[in-house]
């Protein structure tokens, strides 16, 4: 259900940018304790953060403090950008606080001081180069939910507004599962980015007649807990590897939780390989959520895509240009796909484009 915010236009976010950075006496305070967080600290006197989950009673040498103990007459910048943007808002004005912004509008009104959340960012510089691509992929959709989500997207990852946003909630029990994929018995699931088998054991509860699970999951840790999570549940092939365009050893990030990802910092190595070389049975529905190797991982799943024609979700939300170009990729390979678009969170993450067969 959408919900209403205190609408930050861009000369109010001019007025708070002012106020909170100069120099009149007031309390200030950050929500959030994160990236952007530290990029307002950095060049604000702030007097604490606030945060009602963590344990830490100060942060980058300032107190943390509970939502309930800030003043209403205090100045308040939200930094929560990812999952529940709107939901921190709310809750800034339902404890009282009168004046309070978020870190997109603020970013925007600092003139260069404040970065940009990069996905805001990085979608401009993408947009600029291939407009003609995002007017593609938007008439490729094929009902007036997806032209919804996209248009709501696009506004918000140009402008840096979040009203469009309110439209949205947090919804990551039925994130890759919409009515239309019509989930039948002898189904064969491709959990790809299993990480603790959540997604797995909501498609097994959501289609009980499957005849196979094929999890991958490149940590050690996590595949341990998939196992844990997942022991009553039959037909499980546990893959202890990422999926990717080749077989190779690379560097993985496994500090990320969910987020975890391949990176050439990354502290730990993870063996990769293709899908169509490690299933070898057909496949009706792939899963990816990996962090920014889905485009990889779909070049090594080509051959399930053109023999199998399964149903396909894969996060797009990584990389501005995986709206068009992971599209591009599967449609190239096969036409025949009805595409639609669903977004789970009140902020930039979690974006699936769904694959139908036509």
């Amino acid at each position: 259900m959408q919900r209403t915010i205190k609408a930050t236009t861009p000369d109010k976010a001019v007025e708070f940018f002012r106020l909170y950075f100069g120099k009149e006496k007031m309390k200030r305070y950050v929500f959030g304790i994160n990236e952007y967080a530290e990029n307002v600290a950095r060049i604000a006197d702030v007097d604490g953060f606030i945060d009602d989950f963590t344990q830490a009673a100060t942060w980058m040498g300032k107190p943390v403090y509970r939502l309930a103990a800030v003043t209403p007459d205090s100045l308040v910048i939200s930094c929560v950008t990812a999952s529940f943007s709107i939901s921190a808002l709310c809750k800034l004005e339902e404890a009282g606080i009168r004046q309070f912004t978020d870190y997109f509008s603020i970013a925007e009104a600092s003139d260069g001081q404040l970065p940009q959340v990069s996905a805001i960012e990085e979608t401009r510089n993408d947009y600029r180069l291939h407009a003609a691509k995002y007017a593609w992929i938007r008439q490729r959709l094929c009902d007036e939910v997806s032209l919804d989500v996209f248009d709501r997207l696009m506004d918000f990852r140009l402008t840096g507004n979040l009203q469009p946003m309110t439209a949205f909630e947090y919804a990551a029990d039925r994130q890759y599962f919409e009515p239309f994929l019509e989930l039948r018995p002898g189904e064969v699931f491709v959990d790809g980015g299993g990480f603790d088998g959540s997604t797995s054991r909501e498609f097994a509860n959501r289609c009980p007649d499957y005849n196979a699970i094929h999890l991958f999951e490149p940590s050690d840790k996590m595949l341990k807990i998939a196992r844990a999570k997942l022991a009553d549940v039959a037909r499980v092939t546990y893959h202890p590897l990422g999926l990717y365009d080749r077989p190779a050893s690379l560097n993985f990030d496994a500090n990320g939780g969910s987020a975890s990802r391949i990176t050439e910092n990354g502290s730990e190595t993870i063996m990769v390989g293709r899908l169509d070389d490690a299933v070898g049975e057909a496949v009706s529905f792939i899963k990816l959520d990996l962090e920014g190797a889905e485009q990889s991982a779909l070049t090594g799943a080509k051959e399930h895509i053109l023999t199998d024609h399964p149903k396909l979700a894969v996060a797009v939300y990584h990389q501005p240009a995986d709206f068009w170009q992971i599209p591009e990729y599967i449609l190239g390979l096969r036409d025949d796909y009805k595409l639609y678009l669903r977004h789970y969170t009140e902020g930039w993450t979690e974006t699936v484009m769904f694959f139908i067969p036509a």
